[in-house]
């Protein structure tokens, strides 16, 4: 009888950690891309895998099975997913010198905000010699531009 009473608890836990997201709410992990279906069995059954193979831990480290790994070089890739997907937008905001785009990018490039937006718009010839300049383009040259400012390199976390 305490044996069903702990079972019950647990499958009550496992179903309401299980229900309360929007995602695959197993998280990552092999759990998670064996169960996929937002289903409560489904939730409790994935992440019942996952805290007892304990592969959720290697998945997160090594950014494998649904998971990301931490890190500067999830930084760096965010940045280079941001400005892929944003180029035009941005190409338009940093010659403006002002934006919530250009707001992100500084983020991202651990730059101070309204700093970031004047430098850029003061170097937009630069960071885009032509109309053609692709995304990776953009970044290198933004980093060169930053790199060579000594002020603008102390204020960015590049």
């Amino acid at each position: 009888m305490k044996r069903s009473l702990w079972m019950l608890v647990a499958v009550i836990g496992l179903a309401s950690a299980a229900h309360a997201g929007s995602q695959n709410d197993a998280g990552c992990g092999l759990g998670a891309q064996l169960f996929k279906d937002n289903r409560p069995v489904d939730q409790i059954l994935g992440a019942t895998t996952n805290g007892t193979s304990g592969n959720q831990t290697f998945a997160i480290t090594t950014g494998t099975l649904g998971c990301s790994s931490g890190g500067l070089i999830k930084s760096s890739r965010e940045r280079e997913v941001f400005t892929a997907s944003n180029l035009r937008v941005l190409e338009q905001e940093l010659a403006a010198g002002k934006g919530e785009y250009t707001a992100s990018l500084a983020a991202l490039s651990g730059c101070p905000a309204a700093p970031f937006q004047a430098f850029a718009k003061s170097h937009y010839d630069a960071l885009f010699p032509s109309d053609k300049t692709t995304s990776s383009e953009l970044l290198i040259h933004l980093d060169q531009a930053i790199g060579s400012n000594s002020a603008m390199a102390k204020a960015c976390a590049l």
